[in-house]
């Protein structure tokens, strides 16, 4: 995020004192259904991907699509010079669109596939079990007090009727996103754009960025031992195999390489473990705000200093300083002073720390990589293992990501197909690593600002 920008899901530009969600563009116009998220494209990122790469290195001939729920996982892999993103924009017919980043209407076999009537047709039925219900490893009972239900459901217990959650929910859009069918409906496009656009049929490699949302949503409302996070991945599984049997029968088998990772994990929920009597709990974020303001006017004067949370960082009140005459590093060595007395909290570090030499350890490390000084706050601080945070009035149900410790970042990365090395790697590595062994294996430079290395257990000699 130092290069490339995306440093949260929503940013907070200090310049305009907006908060921005990273691939909003009030620039750009709907391109196909209007919604919520309409107005999408990746003017936000800062640097290249795989797609921005491919698109130099067999001049623009490359065809590179990406496909999601969200907007943000369609669009950002495709960088800035993709040919197309395409996501759902949160609109009653629950259609696919993109934006005039892109293109200036929809291509022919997307019109179609929105026509086809999928979401009303998913919305439908029931969400069961896939397997009988002795076959899922339960570590808590279908009904427990750790899950947030899904919108209209009055419990977070399976089976779920679709039809009556939806109705119940006043037809809350969110519903499609935490239900298998968004999965099936991820496939279903991204098998509509391998074949419209017939990808991968010449000798020119095309990438198709596909990201499955529904196994995140789900996870944040349930945490990861729920038996609906559990049939999630089962059915994600079955996704998997249903995508990889159409590239087998339009590319052939051998002739395609597939690498699936994740951008995050996630941890158990913090109440569950509190319960258990682990080392967890919760911090709240209107005590950390609190305790850093008292701190600050008790040494500088009257505020407010605190202008904005989010996440863990902190924004200081730039005006205010400035006509105070308050020297930047001074308060942002204070204030990481008053969040570190925050119980609950592992490490808080200044803008001032973060921005100077390279600091050694892990922890630290991670949370350099992450901090653009123009798009992050003044101080940045880390909660400890097992912790999250909470607000009054939140319901300790659930979980939520953006840690450095393993339980946020150990993710999979398999790599699969033509010049994959059949194997299994046991030492650590990044998921930075993933872009330089697929540039690798296809053979072309790395992304202007990758910084890990190809893995060369994977890659066929």
């Amino acid at each position: 995020p130092r290069d490339h920008g995306i440093t949260l899901n929503d940013m907070f530009f200090r310049s305009t004192g907006t908060v921005v969600n990273c691939v909003q563009d009030d620039a750009v116009r709907p391109v196909g259904p209007a919604g919520r998220r309409s107005a999408r494209s990746p003017v936000n990122l800062l640097a290249g991907t795989i797609a921005d790469e491919m698109e130099r290195r067999w001049d623009g001939r490359s065809k590179t699509i990406g496909v999601a729920v969200k907007d943000r996982g369609a669009i950002l892999p495709m960088g800035r010079t993709g040919d197309a993103a395409y996501w759902f924009v949160d609109e009653p017919d629950g259609r696919f669109a993109t934006s005039s980043w892109y293109m200036d209407s929809l291509p022919a076999w997307l019109m179609e596939f929105n026509a086809a009537g999928h979401f009303h047709r998913h919305m439908r039925g029931t969400w069961d079990l896939l397997l009988p219900r002795e076959r899922y490893h339960q570590a808590l009972p279908d009904d427990n007090p750790y899950e947030h239900p899904v919108p209209g459901a009055p419990s977070a217990t399976l089976p779920l009727d679709i039809a009556a959650a939806f109705a119940a929910s006043d037809n809350d859009l969110y519903l499609f996103k935490l239900l298998p069918a968004a999965l099936t409906m991820t496939t279903d496009l991204a098998i509509a754009a391998m074949k419209g656009e017939d990808m991968g049929r010449d000798e020119v490699p095309d990438l198709l960025a596909v990201s499955y949302s529904a196994t995140d949503e789900i996870g944040h409302a349930m945490g990861p031992r729920s038996l609906e996070v559990q049939d999630m991945y089962l059915r994600l599984d079955r996704e998997l195999e249903r995508l990889l049997k159409e590239l087998d029968a339009h590319v052939g088998r051998g002739h395609y390489t597939v690498f699936l990772t994740a951008d995050h994990a996630g941890g158990d929920v913090p109440e569950y473990l509190k319960d258990r009597k682990a080392s967890a709990g919760y911090v709240d974020v209107s005590e950390v705000t609190a305790t850093v303001e008292a701190a600050l006017q008790q040494r500088f004067g009257p505020g407010p200093w605190v202008r904005k949370r989010m996440k863990e960082q902190l924004f200081l009140n730039d005006s205010l300083m400035a006509a105070r005459g308050v020297d930047r590093t001074a308060m942002q060595r204070a204030t990481a002073d008053a969040v570190r007395a925050v119980p609950g909290v592992a490490a808080a570090y200044t803008a001032t720390e973060i921005a100077g030499p390279a600091m050694p350890e892990r922890r630290a490390a991670m949370v350099q990589r992450a901090f653009m000084p123009e798009r992050c706050g003044d101080v940045y601080y880390v909660l400890r293992p097992g912790h999250g945070q909470t607000a009054p009035g939140y319901a300790r149900k659930g979980m939520d990501h953006g840690s450095p410790w393993n339980y946020d970042t150990h993710v999979p990365v398999i790599f699969y197909g033509k010049g994959v090395r059949p194997g299994e790697v046991l030492r650590r590595t990044a998921i930075t690593d993933v872009a330089p062994t697929v540039c690798a294996i296809i053979g072309m430079a790395l992304p202007d600002a990758a910084i890990g290395d190809p893995v060369p257990e994977a890659i066929a000699r």
